[in-house]
């Protein structure tokens, strides 16, 4: 069942009609994703790690976001974590749990 998963996300990851990210489109690719989920100039954004993953195909990026908005849109002087997946643009951010953030970081050696 391993085998298949991880042939699957290889499939996922070269599917035809979109080029497979290289280390150099990472940055980019994870700060889109991030102003995706919160509305934040992209100077804000600031990338500590991008790597590729050591357990799935793609990269994962670590990072913090300057001056973010709370639940109520008000400004928050705390910088917030996250986390990225590329391909797929998945992002998580402290507000989505800081506990799910740590266990991201940790095991990909983010810090």
């Amino acid at each position: 069942m391993k085998h298949l998963l991880m042939a699957g996300g290889i499939l996922l990851v070269a599917a035809p009609g979109e080029a497979v990210p290289t280390i150099a489109d990472v940055p980019a690719l994870a700060k889109a994703a991030v102003a995706r989920r919160i509305d934040v100039p992209a100077s804000a954004i600031h990338i500590l790690a991008a790597k590729p993953s050591s357990k799935m195909p793609g990269f994962v990026v670590c990072g913090r976001v300057d001056g973010t908005s709370g639940p109520g849109g008000e400004s928050t002087p705390e910088a917030e974590r996250f986390f990225v997946i590329i391909p797929g643009d998945f992002a998580i951010l402290d507000q989505d749990g800081k506990s799910l953030v740590d266990t991201y970081w940790f095991e990909n050696h983010c810090e």
